[in-house]
């Protein structure tokens, strides 16, 4: 507050009451996975399924090209998941890619007149880049150098190491005087060229000029500004195209082409611009790079290997800790990592990190000479929690990687997927029960009295009734649980965001009645429009703090919710005369 000592008016205006909820979200889905292109161990935010594609790769067959009638083993499971999720709704997805210890980078080493003149490595490791191709040829246009350094004494000095220089206005020379600190920048038309060819500017260079022998590459400045040993000079200067090749990266129908003068040119370029490879200098690199033979004969990197076998998917789990993914999926994972994933949306859920989730699990394959070996595994399952779903069982779905593209039948990994990203497109209190989830067909048809027993086993089942359906949106908590439905879970979720959304612009706030009591209207705000969206039936809140607790700067929240809970079940009695 301003300091009273002029006569006046001094108003000081209390921001409290303007503070208002965020906007909230409970439908970020995170998915785990192997994949064939992408960083490893990295969460990427991807808005749809071509763009997953664009990021991870494509998926494999997910039958065994060698025996059709068996699915392949480790087949890659991450984009093949997105594909399911974003089909069924869902619309921002943190990916993350895992990988065994097996995954390696495809490379490429280019040749020069006496040997290694360039090593090329894909950015990131997988079978992706087995189908980048190299190509070098004659160059199509002059080369440029950007920014060589020009040693000032010494072997070399005052004289760029590539001719022949050409005439441009591209060229550019800038000198640093260490004495001064002052940087002279010389550019057309104060740039004159010699070298003993027809069109050679006459006469030396006068003050603020400088003249370039172009077939020695030597650099002469008018007497008082030639640079001392302590000066700095780069250039950067084109140079004629017989003296450089021209190097193309291929990538399906996109090129990246580079037209550079040896190897160091190569380095620096692609270094700078490649979306594919980085380059690493080799011991010839100041050599110009060998054409390829045939000239139009494109030659693949080699080596990328997807390390999809003893993929880590716990530390990708890990890596979600802290993003705002409210559903998770480990692709193509079972139940038996069932376990796993709900550890990981308790710590997950803690006031501690604060991200609040549930997870989404699917069944593993069925036997199809064993069909009451599956039933009877479904039925012994052993997951039981709050923030885990258990879906069953597979689905039908078109396989895009297998030629031509065949309709094959996926475990219930991939059918937890597919629900997850029907699910995020549901408003926390808006139950999936017997909602239509339209895939195009079932791994198995369960008969009612196995849908029975196995609801009552806290799995979240698809029928075939009226297209394929949804049996009860459940948990697997036992059925009767306070958190066996959903959206009870999701619910209590989704207030838990906003009260925290609500109350965060209050931390460092005075902590006495006034402003207690304008967090508590910012509070009832957002349960109210829980309220009115039919979230919660009612609720009761408090907001208060006893004089130790003020002291220690804790304002405590007590709220009683009573969500609203979906119907499963519809009683109906009939009296007939």
């Amino acid at each position: 507050m301003a300091e009273l000592i002029l006569p006046g008016v001094y108003i000081e205006v209390r921001p409290e009451g303007l503070i208002v909820p965020g906007q909230i979200s409970v439908g970020n889905l995170g998915v785990v996975g192997t994949a064939s292109k992408g960083e490893i161990g990295q969460a990427v935010v991807v808005s749809s399924y071509a763009d997953a594609v664009q990021r991870f790769g494509p998926y494999d067959s997910f039958l065994d090209p060698s025996d059709p009638t068996k699915p392949r083993a480790d087949s890659l499971t991450l984009v093949r998941a997105l594909e399911q999720a974003f089909a069924f709704g869902a619309t921002t997805v943190f990916a993350v890619r895992v990988a065994g210890a097996a995954n390696s980078k495809a490379t490429f080493k280019i040749k020069s007149a006496t040997g290694d003149n360039t090593t090329l490595t894909a950015k990131t490791a997988g079978t992706w880049a087995n189908n980048l191709f190299v190509n070098i040829a004659d160059a199509e246009e002059d080369g440029f150098i950007e920014a060589e350094t020009v040693p000032t004494s010494g072997t070399g000095a005052l004289a760029v190491k590539r001719t022949k220089v050409n005439k441009s206005a591209r060229n550019r020379v800038t000198h640093v005087v260490d004495l001064t600190g002052v940087t002279r920048v010389f550019s057309a038309p104060n740039i004159l060229y010699g070298g003993g060819l027809p069109d050679d500017d006459a006469g030396a260079p006068t003050a603020g000029q400088i003249k370039i022998d172009r077939s020695s590459g030597a650099i002469s400045f008018e007497a008082t500004e030639t640079p001392v040993a302590a000066d700095k000079l780069k250039a950067s200067y084109v140079v004629e195209r017989a003296k450089a090749v021209k190097v193309t990266l291929r990538l399906g129908q996109t090129d990246e082409v580079y037209t550079v003068v040896d190897g160091k040119d190569l380095v620096a370029d692609i270094n700078a611009a490649s979306a594919w490879v980085t380059a690493k200098e080799e011991i010839n690199a100041g050599e110009l790079p060998t054409k390829s033979a045939p000239v139009d004969s494109f030659a693949p990197l080699k080596a990328g290997a997807d390390g999809q076998s003893g993929a880590d998917y716990k530390a990708g789990l890990d890596v979600l800790l802290n993003e705002e993914a409210h559903i998770i999926v480990a692709a193509g994972q079972d139940d038996r990592f069932g376990n796993e994933l709900d550890k990981h949306c308790q710590k997950a859920s803690t006031d501690v990190i604060k991200h609040d989730r549930i997870a989404v699990v699917g069944s593993k394959p069925q036997n199809p000479q064993q069909t009451d070996a599956f039933f009877d595994y479904l039925r012994g399952h052993n997951l039981s929690s709050d923030r885990l779903i258990f879906v069953a069982p597979g689905i039908k779905a078109t396989d895009a990687a297998a030629t031509p593209p065949a309709t094959v039948t996926l475990p219930g990994a991939y059918a937890a997927a597919a629900f997850a990203g029907f699910l995020s497109s549901l408003s926390a209190h808006i139950s999936p029960t017997n909602k239509v989830l339209p895939v195009d067909g079932l791994e198995r048809d369960f008969t009612s009295p196995e849908l029975t027993q196995l609801v009552q086993r806290g799995i979240l089942l698809l029928e075939k009734r009226q297209g394929f359906r949804i049996v009860r949106g459940i948990t697997t908590l036992p059925p009767g649980s306070a958190f066996a439905q959903i959206t009870t879970r999701r619910i209590v979720d989704y207030a838990k965001f906003g009260v925290r959304s609500a109350a965060t612009n209050y931390i460092g706030l005075l902590n006495n009645e006034r402003v207690r009591g304008a967090m508590k209207a910012t509070i009832n705000s957002f349960l109210a429009e829980m309220v009115n969206d039919e979230m919660l039936v009612s609720y009761d809140l408090l907001v208060s703090a006893t004089r130790d607790e003020e002291r220690k700067g804790i304002a405590r929240v007590t709220m009683t919710l009573r969500p609203t809970f979906s119907i499963d079940f519809i009683k109906v009695t009939m009296f007939l005369e």
